[in-house]
């Protein structure tokens, strides 16, 4: 009876340590698909040959990449895409085009508060958007001079390449 206890003693703590191996490994395997990129399963998924490459049709299933898209990120011009070059060429434009929304938006709020310090604007539904630099002014003033002035207001914010200006005097 003794040697029975200590065999299922010893069968239960072999148990334990397979099922926790093997539950270790698992949870390696889930780390593992955790901590891989949106971009590397992407590629995967597009990838249907298995070649570890993307060419051009596969890529293009991605509406990201336009043959434009797919020429610039064919860094050694084999008409196919590595993972690598997928990956950097994807997150170096979202980067950029991030930067541009962060850009455009600190100047609507320059532009905003600018024309808000003025004298005679508050209390007035002036809009402002921008896109890529250019301003857009909307909305009603009371005067031709509140235009003028909005639209000089506008144009003296750093990053502002152009302006629309269609705001509309009140009448």
């Amino acid at each position: 009876m003794h040697r029975s206890i200590k065999t299922n003693i010893i069968s239960a703590a072999i148990s334990v340590l397979l099922g926790t191996a093997a539950s270790g490994a698992w949870a390696v395997s889930i780390s593992d698909e955790l901590n891989q990129s949106p971009d590397v399963k992407q590629f995967h998924e597009l990838d249907t040959n298995n070649d570890g490459h993307l060419n051009y049709t596969e890529a293009s299933r991605d509406s990201f990449y336009t043959k434009e898209h797919f020429n610039a990120a064919d860094k050694n011009k084999d008409a196919k895409l590595s993972q690598e070059e997928y990956s950097n060429y994807k997150t170096a434009q979202q980067k950029k085009e991030v930067g541009r929304v962060v850009d455009d938006s600190t100047i609507t709020a320059k532009v905003k508060a600018n024309i808000l310090k003025e004298e005679g604007f508050k209390g007035l539904q002036v809009s402002v958007e921008t896109y890529k630099g250019v301003v857009q002014l909307s909305g009603f003033v009371n005067s031709k001079a509140q235009i003028q002035k909005a639209g000089e207001v506008a144009k003296a914010v750093e990053g502002v390449k152009s302006v629309k200006n269609n705001l509309i005097v009140k009448g």
